[in-house]
């Protein structure tokens, strides 16, 4: 039986080391460690850095992508010396593949079809050589790779055919990319398997028997008349199919057995949160009239009614419903407001003047953030609660995407509250789960900041600062929570990773929030597409690096 060590040359030798050298680093030294490949590094950041040192990558705190790693390492020495360069030139192909359809299945469909979204073919890492070794198994055959574990089948099956070679190629890729977990890269590396067999297959003269002849040798079974070169190719094609269709298995079985009642997941307070007695997150819902206002109550209706289920009886989540505008102006507020007169909803209309700022968005969100920071609650179902900890800004037209959309939402909410601590106000800045004005989730300490700078923005003389040009409000609270506005503060540092980068902002990779006023637009004559921003649309901000992503 062939041992691990025949066929080991130079070239061999010095892959084995610099891949234990990386994984053994990342260990000792994780900062020194190279950043693991995604398509989002060239997409956005052009950064193709991570793309050409991928190989040498790892994740230490990952035991089984260092698991992976270790058969890497063992296999790398049984490749032939002349497979070296190739299996890196193979990298490269795979790694542009997923950029492709990275960038297919997320920005160009996102929009266009949202139904073929998927957040993981743009976030999914890799890293090793465990996708160029799946392509070089599957094109060229388990020889000599794998002749050291050939012992376990019977000499005429090895020989003859095949069939244990092909099940053992099989086993070892379906290995290497369930220890990886990373689905899309091998199913790159075994469409460009096939695609190599198939032009080998149309360039090669059949005559010619080549000593990386897919599969092995001749097959004794193959007529005189028949070539053994047309088989194996289709043998190698074969394999690639089977591997296709098995790289999904534990995904589909996962998601079924998923299936059925979950109950309703609640917003969990951090230990920066307990013993106190308010809530982590006010749901804020800002009204303001619309043409043929009174016959825009539905609308207001729906995205109350909407949040109501996940108001909670222990406090952690409030609603309440902000509007600055005059009461003859806006009748679908009070039609609300008596609507829903017995629900556990805050109900505030702010009617004071306001003779040096202009009437707007500017004034309206600053007006509502000042009330729901400064507020002492004498209105609120539960008397003497303190303001929330996190507050959400929900423009009147733009409902919750009923559970599933909840669930993103505690998402975000989990990693804001992560690792918070009394001390420190916040790990994160905020939120976003929808787009424009709404969805986003914003910790108290910056609300008098963002209502200063609305001010100053809505200010009849306004003392904007030379150079810093004026933007829309919802511009500007995302601005603050990316951490890109230099009147805000500058946020704390995150080590990036799969879930996204280093900025304030969580999102989800979806928008969980729908949007119905579209023909009922607060500014008169002004309508959009009914078919735009609706829920399961990507997140404007999904690819970014400056943002963390939670799935949904």
């Amino acid at each position: 039986m062939p041992s691990l060590w025949d066929a080991t040359s130079l070239q061999n030798a010095f892959l084995a080391v610099s891949l234990s050298l990386s994984l053994l680093v990342s260990f000792l030294v994780p900062a020194w460690r190279f950043p693991e490949f995604t398509p989002r590094q060239i997409i956005y950041a052009k950064d193709v850095f991570p793309l050409l040192l991928a190989p040498w990558a790892a994740h230490a705190n990952d035991v089984t992508r260092s698991a992976s790693r270790l058969v890497q390492i063992a296999l790398s020495l049984r490749l032939p010396r002349s497979a070296v360069i190739p299996c890196y030139v193979y990298w490269i192909g795979i790694a542009l593949a997923r950029t492709l359809t990275g960038f297919l299945f997320t920005r160009s469909v996102g929009w266009a079809y949202p139904r073929l979204f998927n957040h993981w073919a743009l976030y999914e890492t890799s890293s090793g050589i465990g996708p160029t070794l799946a392509t070089y198994l599957l094109t060229f055959g388990a020889r000599p790779t794998l002749d050291f574990l050939r012992g376990s089948f019977k000499g005429r099956y090895w020989e003859s055919g095949s069939r244990a070679e092909v099940l053992l190629v099989i086993c070892t890729c379906m290995v290497l990319c369930w220890l990886d977990r990373a689905p899309w890269t091998y199913a790159m590396a075994t469409l460009l398997s096939i695609s190599l067999t198939i032009w080998r297959t149309l360039t090669a003269s059949p005559s010619r028997e080549s000593p990386n002849v897919p599969f092995g040798g001749f097959d004794p079974q193959c007529s005189s008349n028949s070539s053994p070169f047309l088989r194996r190719p289709r043998t190698s094609l074969q394999a690639g199919v089977l591997v296709l269709l098995i790289i999904p298995l534990p995904y589909i079985l996962g998601f079924l057995f998923r299936l059925g009642y979950h109950p309703i997941p609640r917003i969990a307070p951090s230990s920066a949160n307990f013993g106190n007695h308010h809530p982590l997150l006010e749901i804020l819902v800002l009204s303001f009239p619309r043409p043929n206002d009174a016959g825009s109550t539905p609308v207001l209706s729906r995205t109350i009614s909407s949040y109501l289920p996940y108001i909670n009886d222990n406090g952690t989540t409030s609603l309440s419903v902000f509007t600055h505008a005059q009461q003859a102006h806006h009748p679908s507020f009070e039609l609300a407001k008596k609507e829903f007169r017995e629900a556990p909803v805050v109900f505030h209309a702010d009617r004071d003047s306001h003779p040096d700022e202009r009437e707007g968005q500017y004034l309206h969100v600053a007006e509502a953030f000042r009330w729901v920071y400064e507020r002492h609650q004498e209105d609120d179902v539960v008397p003497n609660r303190a303001p929330a900890e996190w507050v959400m800004l929900v423009e009147d037209d733009f409902p919750l995407c009923g559970e599933w959309g909840w669930r993103g939402i505690v998402g975000v909410m989990r990693m804001l509250e992560d690792k918070r601590t009394p001390s420190a106000s916040m790990g994160r800045w905020g939120g976003f789960v929808g787009t424009g004005g709404s969805g986003l989730i914003i910790h108290r300490s910056v609300l008098p900041i963002l209502t200063h700078v609305l001010r100053i923005h809505a200010s009849m003389n306004s003392p904007l600062p030379h150079g810093i040009p004026r933007r829309p409000p919802d511009v500007i609270i995302q601005d603050c929570l990316l951490g890109t506005d230099p009147l805000c503060p500058a946020y704390h540092t995150f080590m990036s990773n799969s879930i996204g980068g280093s900025s304030g902002l969580v999102i989800t990779s979806r928008l969980v929030m729908d949007h119905i006023g579209s023909d009922k637009s607060t500014a008169a004559g002004r309508a959009y597409s009914p078919e735009k921003w609706r829920c399961g649309w990507r997140h404007p901000f999904h690819g970014l690096q400056e943002v963390a992503v939670v799935p949904v």
